[in-house]
């Protein structure tokens, strides 16, 4: 334990690049080069004040050097060092505020929404790295590995005053100081999952809103392309309550994002919280975005009742009626160009169709997409 009341291990794994940024959001400015330490100066109340940081974590005494810095600061901001300490920890994280609002003392939560809540959390992180590998409605039951390791990485914080708010850091991996010879470096992983996961969350409460407008689940489905599956509305819905049997009691909450000054991030606005009402639409939005997930390997023997294309040539669109799913139902399928032509004369001759591919319900009718395999009987 160091003089500060600081461990002296968690002093040894600061980042001097990310204590660089703290001291520059909270405008310090550098000052030169002392030996193995950079200056930073501030006119702090009218009077010069100056800090060393140190920069080469090899040496034998950098933890009792940064344990003077973060004395410096604790004195000058007038706040604990253990919290100047978690700050100058969290630059290197983007951080999801997540705020339940449940009917209990601020502060508190009851333990089965709590278990929830938490791991419906873990859930929205997964949903959103799934997402930006492979944009599915539908979530494969083996995730990627990528998204697996993502998860893995990131960690709970510590909660925060207020309603139950639960913290989830995402560490971000150190720049290069190098610049690239290409110019910026590529975005990491872990922050393209943030960004999404802001875009998703967005995108979910702006379906949900017009899917309870408009009693119609359509709005999720238009939202696919940005984030939204049917994986993040569940872990969403879960985070405001609800666990899908019915027997939970749902309660709003909101989502804030703070974003780690090492990689740059357009501005974006607070996202609005959802409301009790928006949670019970998410859960019944996953529900539909699952009944849509494509069936694989669905053939559909049948005749055509309806041709359509754009023009003379190219792919058209052809309506089969067949019985599938245990009733007769109109099947949409877009056909490339040969296969288009060979459908129009089987239609003239009255012909059947034999086609697979994977079958997907669209609202109120079915679509037969991936084509596999085509034939006239």
């Amino acid at each position: 334990m160091t003089a500060i009341g600081v461990p002296e291990d968690e002093l040894e794994r600061l980042w001097p690049h990310d204590v660089a940024h703290y001291l520059r959001s909270r405008g310090w400015q550098e000052a030169g080069q002392i030996r193995y330490s950079r200056r930073w100066e501030k006119d702090w109340a009218g009077r010069p004040r100056r800090l060393l940081l140190p920069v080469d974590t090899d040496l034998a005494d950098f933890a009792d050097r940064m344990a003077d810095l973060v004395g410096a600061l604790a004195e000058l901001e007038a706040r604990p060092p253990t919290a100047v300490l978690e700050d100058l920890r969290a630059t290197g994280l983007d951080v999801q505020y997540i705020r339940t609002m449940p009917s209990t003392p601020s502060g508190t939560i009851p333990v089965q929404a709590g278990v929830l809540a938490v791991t419906s959390a873990r859930d929205l992180l997964m949903a959103a790295a799934c997402h930006t590998i492979e944009p599915r409605l539908v979530q494969p039951r083996r995730k990627p590995r990528a998204a697996r390791d993502f998860v893995d990485s990131a960690r709970f914080g510590p909660t925060v005053a207020g309603s139950y708010i639960l913290s989830v850091q995402v560490p971000l991996p150190e720049r290069d100081v190098q610049p690239s010879l290409f110019g910026d470096d590529p975005e990491p992983f872990a922050r393209s999952v943030s960004r999404r996961m802001y875009q998703a969350v967005a995108a979910a409460h702006t379906a949900a809103e017009a899917a309870m407008d408009a009693d119609d689940s359509a709005p999720f489905s238009e939202a696919v392309g940005d984030g939204v599956s049917a994986d993040l509305c569940e872990a969403l819905a879960g985070i405001g309550g609800h666990d899908g049997r019915g027997t939970s009691t749902v309660h709003a909450f909101s989502i804030d994002f703070a974003w780690s000054p090492r990689w740059s991030v357009p501005p974006m606005e607070s996202l609005a919280p959802f409301s009790p009402r928006l949670v019970h639409v998410l859960r019944e939005g996953a529900q539909d975005l699952r009944r849509q997930e494509p069936e694989p390997g669905v053939t559909v023997i049948g005749r055509s009742t309806k041709l359509k294309r754009a023009a003379e040539y190219g792919p058209g669109e052809v309506t089969v009626e067949a019985v599938v799913l245990d009733a007769v139902r109109q099947i949409h399928v877009t056909l490339a160009e040969d296969e288009y032509t060979r459908a129009t004369d089987a239609h003239a001759q009255g012909r059947t169709l034999k086609i697979e591919g994977d079958l997907a319900r669209r609202g109120t009718y079915y679509e037969l997409t991936r084509i596999t395999a085509f034939d006239v009987l």
